[in-house]
């Protein structure tokens, strides 16, 4: 369980986000939705320990989020920012890239468990042999939204993940966070669409 209680955040001088509270619970989507620059996506930071708060705090099944708790927190986490971006020149190097990090190397990963992630999230498994040059921005997220789900963290972040995508596509990745979710993750997701499921919406 994730809890924000009266948080306060700015960036660069400027106040995003003042007397925040609520709770996204394990086996939830909660989802985050406002105007654009309202501050979004620091608050996702914040959550994950990499942006200060000015006031209030987060806790984590009760646990203050520090600086000294987040980076054991966030092994706990899988995100997917907006706009994804690596070092990588082919799809199969990043969808292989979350499991050379030392929190995910002992999780079971094969080509074949990646093309059944695929498949729910109507990806063709020709994508697999492409450089990431060749493919889309939504199909990179929902590449990368796969990889997440084969992580089977505690809580999931994911920054509007249908941005990009036409209605078939949002709908399939929907129901793949509302299955992560029934799993009993904590999904939080930033989403401009008001029709996005969710069992919590808030408002910023």
């Amino acid at each position: 369980m994730l809890e924000l209680k009266n948080v306060a955040i700015s960036h660069n001088g400027k106040k995003l986000v003042e007397d925040l509270s609520f709770v996204a619970a394990d086996g939830n989507v909660t989802v985050i939705s406002g105007p654009s620059g309202c501050g979004k996506t620091t608050l996702l930071k914040a959550m994950m320990g990499l942006h200060p708060t000015d006031k209030g705090f987060i806790t984590i099944d009760g646990e203050l989020v520090t600086a000294l708790s987040a980076p054991a927190f966030r092994q706990q986490m899988a995100y997917i920012p907006q706009d994804i971006s690596f070092p990588i020149d082919t799809v199969k190097e990043l969808v292989r890239l979350p499991f050379t990090l030392k929190a995910n190397s002992t999780l079971p990963f094969s080509q074949e468990l990646v093309m059944e992630q695929w498949h729910t999230l109507g990806l063709d498994a020709s994508l697999y042999g492409k450089r990431v040059a060749e493919v889309s921005g939504g199909e990179r997220q929902r590449i990368m939204l796969a990889t997440l789900g084969m992580l089977a963290k505690r809580i999931v972040v994911v920054d509007e993940p249908t941005s990009a995508l036409d209605h078939l596509a949002s709908t399939l990745v929907g129901d793949y966070l509302q299955r992560l979710a029934k799993q009993g993750a904590t999904v939080v997701v930033v989403s401009h669409d008001p029709n996005f499921p969710c069992h919590k919406r808030i408002e910023l």
